[in-house]
């Protein structure tokens, strides 16, 4: 989620029905090929031409801001990604596409949505080129959006590689409206009809109440994954609703493997989150709390990273998100940034597996104020993974092989010694003593509702955390 602060404009990034394409351009790349149907000519290699290698990539940027966060992201692709490296629209040069589905002014009137390519002509002027339009009941944050904008992507660009960054609200793992208001989540979907299931002795965690949008002065929305509002009828008996989606949709709107997929939202480099996407990419790069309003990334530098160059280089970008705000002061210094290598999760989940039996007592019971925590106002549902096995008084037998699997999964992760200013009368941020990269939940500080939920996602299935 992306946190509003009206004085220091900033807000925190938290988590499509199609039906029917309204309109596309004429630029989609066919390869320049040659299929055979034309009479007199036969497919295949003639001569000494040669077999035309693949080497360009595709960035696509999925901007899922019909929501609060519209007038931030609608400064990070119309005033900032416009200033940085835009590529030429040559054979061999990359693709830059951008998916905007944003609010407009705060008011929520369905809108279509639009598929862009950014690039450069041969004078050097930036075009922006309207390759796809959607309908305006299209909803962003759904899965068939996602598969409608990513296979049209492949379709009209064939490339050697593809990435993704996803911006928008999020919550982790976490169901649908549940971290904003998590008395009246747990109130609303209580077992109707029979007696509740009491929390074990050992689950001594509050539920917070109050909802965030009215008590936190730095909550603004969030960039589960993703939120879109949806307008439903006309006139004064309109209402609007919002979608999110779970890992679970997140994957699946995910058509084919992607290189990398980089997360400006908050909460997005939990363990849960990590496993749950090691089948769609290769790397994932995100938060494992909340990301200030101004994003993860300075949009001005971020395609020169990613694009125009051989190699993407994400190392190198999530050191540069992370020291643009560790340069800042006060409250504004406030970044973790994590970057993992999905091969790595599955050898990671084994080792937790064990540990997490070995230390079953232990996690049931271990005091959670004293685990390093990345979230604020209560909401304790997201903890470093490798302090929570420290305090659980994990051997240092263990905790080598605990480091060892975290070092083949993390690549890279760095944090500023406070969240939002350390823990105090007049601040609700939190201090940052350690952070492994990774986040997981917590069944001491949770609920036996959330105990449930947890069950169902792949990386709980994989480590028994939660039996």
């Amino acid at each position: 989620m992306r946190l509003l602060n009206i004085s220091t404009k900033f807000l925190c990034a938290a988590a499509i029905t199609l039906a029917a394409i309204a309109g596309t351009s004429c630029d989609k790349d066919d390869n320049f090929g040659i299929d055979g149907s034309e009479q007199g000519i036969q497919g295949g290699n003639h001569g000494d031409r040669k077999e035309f290698v693949q080497t360009r990539k595709v960035l696509l940027f999925y901007e899922c801001g019909f929501n609060s966060l519209y007038p931030y992201i609608r400064e990070d692709m119309d005033e900032e990604l416009v200033k940085g490296f835009i590529p030429k629209n040559g054979r061999n040069d990359d693709i830059l596409l951008v998916f905007s589905r944003i609010a407009r002014n705060g008011n929520y009137v369905n809108q279509p949505s639009y598929l862009r390519r950014l690039y450069t002509d041969p004078e050097g002027t930036m075009v922006s080129d309207t390759l796809l339009t959607l309908p305006p009941e299209t909803v962003a944050a759904k899965p068939e959006t996602m598969r409608t904008v990513l296979n049209y992507a492949r379709d009209a660009f064939p490339s050697l590689g593809y990435g993704l960054i996803f911006a928008s609200h999020g919550s982790g793992w976490l169901p649908a409206t549940y971290y904003a208001n998590p008395s009246a989540y747990e109130k609303e979907h209580a077992p109707k009809g029979t007696k509740a299931k009491a929390a074990p002795a050992w689950q001594q965690a509050p539920i917070p109440s109050g909802d965030l949008s009215e008590t936190d002065p730095f909550y603004g929305m969030t960039r589960s994954i993703g939120n879109d509002a949806e307008r439903v009828g006309s006139g004064s008996g309109s209402y609007v609703i919002d979608h999110e989606m779970s890992i679970a949709e997140f994957v699946s709107g995910i058509p084919f493997r992607l290189d990398y997929i980089l997360f400006d939202m908050c909460f997005s480099s939990g363990a849960e989150i990590y496993y749950g996407l090691k089948d769609v990419t290769d790397y994932v790069m995100g938060s494992p709390c909340e990301v200030m309003a101004d994003g993860m990334f300075d949009y001005t530098t971020v395609t020169s990273y990613l694009i125009g160059r051989e190699t993407p280089d994400l190392e190198g970008l999530a050191d540069a998100a992370f020291k643009r705000y560790d340069s800042r002061t006060g409250i504004e210094r406030s970044a973790i940034v994590s970057l993992a290598r999905t091969a790595g999760t599955e050898a990671l989940a084994s080792v937790c597996k064990s540990l997490f039996e070995t230390y079953r007592p232990a996690l049931y019971n271990v005091d959670y104020t004293k685990v390093q925590g990345y979230y604020r106002s209560g909401r304790h549902y997201f903890f470093d993974l490798e302090d929570a096995l420290v305090k659980c008084g994990a051997s240092q037998a263990d905790l080598t092989i605990l480091r060892n699997a975290l070092d083949g999964c993390i690549l890279y992760k760095n944090a500023t010694p406070n969240f939002l200013g350390p823990t105090s009368p007049t601040s609700s941020g939190f201090t940052v003593e350690t952070t492994c990269g990774i986040s997981i939940y917590l069944p001491c500080a949770g609920t036996p509702l959330l105990d449930s939920l947890y069950k169902l996602e792949g990386w709980n299935k994989a480590v028994s955390l939660v039996k």
